[in-house]
């Protein structure tokens, strides 16, 4: 048996410097790229240790602003340790309604990290009918709000979040046949206070979130879910990735401080430790307004006139009619002794027309001539 050899041309000498050309400029590009990642390497480096530079002169101009002026020699006593180089994080939230449009909250936060009170700021913000449901509310609590289920009364919460999602649909069918002009004024805001003790306690609680949380803000339905946990299994959400993004988590106190470890920014952590009215919205640092001075002593007004369980009837032509009515005072002296005594603060009109009577938007007009009325009647 022979071998059939097969004959292979090899290159000739004079091919070679094809070869040499190509390997040489495989060379020239894998510098090149090595350069560019090198320098982008470095500018990383350059760009960290301008940043240190800037806080350690912020801190050398603070103590060097303690010397006297002139050279004129004085008593005074500089302190160089008293002034901490703290991070500054970027993209810092002042607005949080900005952050919320067109999305639900969930609160989180311990007992006592001012949850409910932030929820009340939102729910004025919002304006509207504002219902809460906590079956542990005090007398003391929510005060001038709807409360539903004080005492433990579980069964009138899962009534009254039943009807809440027939209203929703309702809504929606009246907001699909005449737009949203026929749903002018009659915004709403529900405040669930621990709500995970309300899903273990109510049936209806997950599916009143979610479907308010999925078709809820155009039909102006504004949700607000308290809770001293931001697990979304605790929260009932586990495996509604849909459902977690219609809503912004805003942590506060250590939930914050916890997040920003988790998101591994120390420059967030050191900023949510050095100052009051922080938290996070989401991923993102946010600086709250001033909520100790925010007293909540007055009811919301009722602007839409009506319950907020109550079957949408009215067209647009008769909200039209509607608002050519007689302009009604509210009957309640707390509210009008508030809004008297603000004004002798020198809060602005447009203040207390938005933050206390409750008119935001298209109603602004109404809730001036509101005040106006008011001011009229107190003399």
């Amino acid at each position: 048996m022979t071998a059939d050899w097969i004959h292979i041309k090899l290159p000739g000498w004079r091919h070679f410097g094809r070869y040499l050309a190509w390997g040489a400029g495989r060379i020239v590009f894998s510098f090149w790229l090595f350069s560019i990642t090198g320098t982008k390497e470095l500018l990383k480096v350059g760009i960290a240790l301008l940043s240190m530079t800037e806080r350690a002169t912020h801190q050398v101009m603070a103590v060097y602003n303690q010397l006297p002026y002139m050279g004129v020699h004085g008593q005074q006593v500089i302190d160089t340790t008293a002034i901490p180089v703290l991070l500054e994080p970027g993209n810092i939230c002042t607005n949080l309604m900005d952050s919320l449009k067109g999305k639900h909250a969930l609160i989180v936060g311990d007992t006592g990290s001012g949850k409910s009170l932030l929820a009340q700021y939102l729910a004025y913000q919002v304006g509207g009918e504002v219902t809460v449901y906590d079956p542990d509310a005090s007398p003391d609590e929510w005060r001038g709000l709807k409360v539903v289920g004080r005492g433990g009364d579980f069964k009138s919460i899962s009534d009254a979040m039943a009807s809440d999602i027939t209203e929703l649909q309702r809504r929606i069918e009246v907001r699909g046949q005449h737009g949203d002009r026929a749903l002018a004024g009659l915004d709403s805001v529900s405040i669930a206070e621990e709500f995970p003790l309300l899903k273990d306690e109510i049936s209806e609680a997950s599916d009143w979130l979610i479907k308010h949380a999925r078709r809820g803000r155009k039909p102006r339905r504004f949700i607000i879910a308290l809770s001293q946990d931001d697990n979304v299994v605790t929260l009932g959400i586990e495996g509604q990735g849909g459902v977690r993004k219609c809503f912004r988590m805003v942590r506060l106190g250590k939930f914050a401080v916890t997040h920003a470890k988790r998101l591994k920014d120390k420059a967030i952590e050191e900023w949510l430790s050095a100052g009051k009215f922080r938290c996070m919205v989401d991923d993102q640092p946010c600086q709250l307004p001033d909520l100790s001075s925010y007293k909540m002593i007055t009811p919301q007004l009722q602007v839409t006139g009506g319950s907020q369980n109550s079957v949408i009837t009215e067209t647009i032509t008769q909200q039209e009619s509607q608002a050519s009515e007689p302009l009604k005072l509210p009957d309640n002296e707390a509210l009008k002794k508030a809004v008297k005594s603000l004004t002798e603060e020198g809060y602005s009109d447009s203040k207390i027309i938005k933050e206390v009577l409750g008119y935001q938007g298209s109603q602004y007009q109404q809730g001036k001539e509101m005040l106006a009325a008011m001011r009229r009647d107190d003399g």
